[in-house]
């Protein structure tokens, strides 16, 4: 696995609160335009707003559950880190996965599931037009969501980008704010005003993309 040097960055308070404060396509995503589409191809604002609010339960309670491992063991040590899964990226049953039974596969597991919820989210088949989110180790392998490009740490999936945070952190308070700025990378935004991972796969392959409509709802 390709590893980068991760420089956490405090998300702007207010940025951070309003994150989940209720979602609709903004005009620039294309708002309610179906493209002519239907059914699994038109992605409705509730459907959105769900996945988004998921995602961030599935990142808080990881980030929760780090730092209690965190506190039980009395820091970094190699029961910490091999619980949390660091290092293990390969060691499961596809060469893309954490080992079973670790906090990060356990994270990366979960998202997978969210985001087949997305049209073309999961990125499989041969003519799928996005290759997929970019959230899970599996499709950050292959999608062509912009955002993954766009930061400082390379194509990485969230738990790749948890792993690099945690293997960074020097201490405590460190460790809390890199969790936190993973978790700002993917439902909000980037550095330089990029847009995160997911809202970015919206605004890149909904209406402007023309891969799939969006409906407000």
């Amino acid at each position: 696995m390709k590893k980068h040097q991760f420089v956490p960055e405090q998300p702007n308070p207010m940025e951070a609160r309003a994150l989940l404060s209720g979602f609709r396509f903004p005009a620039a995503w294309g708002g309610s335009n179906t493209l002519g589409l239907k059914g699994a191809f038109v992605l409705t604002s509730r459907t959105y707003e769900n996945v988004q609010r998921s995602v961030d339960v599935a990142i808080n309670n990881f980030s929760r559950n780090v730092l209690t491992l965190y506190d039980r063991e009395g820091g970094f040590t190699a029961r910490f880190y091999d619980k949390v899964g660091v290092g293990t990226y390969g060691q499961g049953s596809q060469p893309y996965l954490y080992r079973a039974g670790t906090g990060l596969a356990s994270l990366d597991s979960r998202l997978a599931a969210l985001e087949v919820k997305l049209p073309y989210g999961r990125g499989l088949g041969a003519g799928n037009p996005t290759g997929g989110v970019g959230l899970s180790n599996r499709t950050a392998l292959t999608s062509a969501n912009p955002a993954l490009d766009g930061t400082s740490e390379g194509d990485l999936s969230v738990a790749e980008l948890m792993e690099n945070a945690i293997g960074t952190a020097a201490d405590r308070a460190e460790l809390a704010s890199n969790m936190q700025r993973v978790r700002f990378v993917t439902l909000a935004g980037g550095t330089n005003g990029t847009l995160g991972i997911l809202p970015s796969y919206v605004a890149a392959f909904g209406p402007r993309g023309g891969v799939f409509g969006t409906r407000n709802s």
